[in-house]
């Protein structure tokens, strides 16, 4: 039995970007140790940024643009942000209050029988997930996801048809057996970390990032069955990465499809770069929703602590079964929602299933519920304020609610 500190996963990675209005990455001979994002039009040309401010334009869109080592810059451009490993991996990041073991791994054939098909098999059958009060996929997380009604969703037909899940993420075991057919066309696929199309599972069992994203996705997949997971791997296998490549996943999320991402990561520092690419993102109608963290703390990691503020997304704390707050879930100041995240199952790499915990967990739960939302036509800002305003209000604390998912009834 392995022992892993599931947290939100760390930041750090080396692939850089540029274009002139897209965001197409390019091999770099390393990455730039400080950024500068700038917002332009599509009239400006990433040649005429390069003469403006020095430096390589890393990441361009048609509202923004990265660029790496700067050399001209001055009081209207604003001072550039560091590019280091500003994050760490998850047992440096935080002190998790509840250890996290993968426990009951099993081969997923051997769950049970109706689990023994994949999750897009089950889509088609989504009345049938349940019998009675227990949920037949993972039948342990029976009681938790009776407590947010997603019984009563599921029951009504929500399904999330047609919506995609960005999981930007670390590797994922994308050959898993629950996965298939669930997964967005791999031309859309990309690895950031190692600069190739193939965000695929890589790293052993002692890692403290192994099997995370293919975690996450099967927490997506048990609440909206039909919707599809877009693999974007911004970490590599030791769950490092850095601020560019989370601001490049996001934008290459946007541009390849994706509907909702989902963001059960953190950095300990703001960035400007992240922060315009979550603006794009609501732009072009693609919701957000970030992991609070699992400090126990009251902060909030980046960027959940800027969707916690600015209404641009979801920030997600984790609950137990009963909808106590998990002891290791970080929550701070501003809106949150909760969801179950403390000892639920979902999928293990090599076809296996495995107990979890943390808000990482969580937050596929409420992506899965903006999913939903945007497959019935809401706007992101509105389903948003759905998630919100349909909650269940938690005593003490007027702007945090428990995610109820019979708001997309």
């Amino acid at each position: 039995m392995m022992r892993s500190t599931l947290t939100c996963a760390a930041l750090g990675l080396g692939l850089l970007t540029a274009c002139s209005t897209t965001s197409a990455p390019v091999q770099q001979a390393a990455r730039p140790t400080t950024l500068l994002t700038v917002q332009v039009g599509p009239q400006v040309t990433s040649a005429q940024l390069e003469r403006q401010y020095g430096g390589q334009v890393q990441l361009r869109t048609d509202t923004f643009a990265v660029i790496g080592n700067p050399t001209r810059v001055s009081a209207s451009s604003g001072a550039p942000e560091r590019n280091a490993r500003v994050v760490r991996d998850p047992a440096q990041l935080s002190a998790v209050a509840k250890a996290i073991w993968p426990v009951s791994i099993a081969d997923w054939n051997d769950v049970n029988d109706y689990a023994a098909s994949a999750f897009s098999q089950m889509a088609d059958h989504t009345a049938q997930l349940w019998d009675a009060q227990q949920f037949l996929p993972m039948p342990g997380n029976s009681a938790a996801f009776v407590n947010v009604s997603l019984n009563r969703a599921h029951a009504a037909g929500m399904d999330a048809q047609g919506a995609v899940i960005a999981v930007v993420d670390g590797p994922m075991d994308v050959n898993h057996a629950a996965l298939r057919g669930a997964l967005a066309p791999a031309s859309d696929w990309r690895d950031l970390a190692n600069d190739d199309d193939q965000p695929t599972l890589d790293g052993t069992e002692s890692g403290l990032i192994y099997g995370h994203a293919t975690a996450v996705a099967g927490m997506a997949l048990q609440a909206a069955p039909a919707a599809k997971i877009l693999p974007v791997q911004v970490l590599d296998h030791t769950g490092s990465g850095d601020l560019l490549q989370l601001a490049s996943g996001i934008v290459w999320a946007v541009n390849h499809g994706a509907t909702v991402i989902n963001l059960s990561l953190g950095a300990s520092t703001d960035s400007n770069a992240v922060k315009q690419a979550i603006e794009f993102a609501n732009q072009r109608g693609v919701m957000v929703a970030a992991a609070a963290g699992n400090s126990g703390s009251d902060t909030l990691l980046f960027p959940a602590s800027l969707l916690a503020g600015n209404g641009q997304g979801v920030a997600v704390g984790s609950t137990d079964a009963q909808g106590a707050v998990s002891s290791f879930s970080s929550t701070g100041d501003g809106t949150l929602s909760f969801a179950p995240g403390e000892d639920v199952l979902t999928l293990y790499p090599q076809n296996r299933a495995a107990q979890w915990s943390g808000t990482s967990l969580s937050t596929p739960l409420v992506a899965a519920e903006l999913a939903a939302l945007g497959a019935r036509g809401f706007t992101p800002a509105q389903a948003y304020a759905r998630v919100a305003s349909q909650g269940r209000a938690m005593t003490g604390h007027p702007s945090w609610t428990t995610v109820d998912f019979t708001a997309v009834e």
